[in-house]
């Protein structure tokens, strides 16, 4: 029998790798029941589980509704009678469940610190995400003070964060050559969205660049460039709003 303390160590080794995962704790008993309030177990999004509630038609329940929580981020409240005689059961009691899903949520990373991410990070901070930015030339009092900084070359700086399928990727360095060199190491990676500030022509150049260094066009036609809704933006402001309405978009999409 797994230990309640090893059920907490491996909710904190899930959520430092950033996984998600459900966990369902019996919180109502009555009669004869496998388990008794109090016990947990933890579902992954893989279907795997870590504890048990008792096994049986109640467990397998309780785990596909696990993995329905995790996909909606809604949490559940399920209701068992333990009818003897059942496949599994033999206790004759009933028992209450919830699910609570442990979800990541949404980070926009940032690439270049210009006039256009340093004021997406401020935007998108208002707006309840979680950001991160990358670029070696700014001061920490530049951005908000909630968004995490990687003062470094831009591709030694993305070698260094997590880039997974709920990270939306800005690219806005400035430059062609960093803008292709960010973008070809962002692409190594399964980010739910990548965006790059560039003209078409731009874009391109960039997108046949990459292409000849092996990089294949299923991942590059994923890349919003020109990025952003078209809501006519010219100032870097009107640009950054552009950005977080299409980002917001394809998340709510989701």
């Amino acid at each position: 029998m797994v230990e309640l303390r090893d059920l907490y160590l491996k909710m904190g080794e899930l959520l430092k790798a950033n996984e998600d995962f459900a966990v369902v704790t019996v919180v109502r008993t009555e009669g004869s029941t496998p388990r008794k309030p109090g016990a947990k177990m933890i579902v992954r999004r893989d279907g795997s589980i870590y504890g048990t509630i008792g096994g049986g038609p109640v467990e397998r329940t309780a785990v596909e509704e696990a993995l329905k929580a995790i996909s909606d981020g809604k949490p559940r409240l399920l209701s068992f009678r333990l009818e003897e005689g059942e496949e599994g059961m033999v206790c004759g009691g009933n028992m209450d469940v919830f699910i609570e899903p442990v979800v990541s949520s949404f980070k926009v990373l940032i690439v270049g610190g210009g006039h256009i991410g340093k004021t997406l990070a401020k935007m998108a901070s208002l707006a309840g995400l979680s950001t991160l930015m990358v670029e070696p030339r700014i001061a920490r009092d530049e951005i908000p003070a909630e968004t995490f900084l990687i003062a470094k070359d831009y591709v030694e700086g993305l070698s260094q964060l997590p880039i997974d399928g709920k990270t939306c990727v800005v690219i806005a360095t400035g430059s062609h050559e960093t803008d292709e060199e960010a973008l070809g190491k962002v692409l190594e990676f399964e980010p739910f969205y990548v965006g790059m500030v560039a003209s078409k022509r731009k874009a391109s150049i960039i997108f046949k660049r990459l292409a000849e260094r092996g990089i294949p066009e299923e991942k590059l036609s994923k890349v919003k460039a020109p990025i952003g809704l078209d809501i006519g933006a010219e100032t870097p402001e009107e640009i950054a709003v552009s950005i977080l309405a299409q980002i917001i978009s394809e998340i709510r999409k989701r």
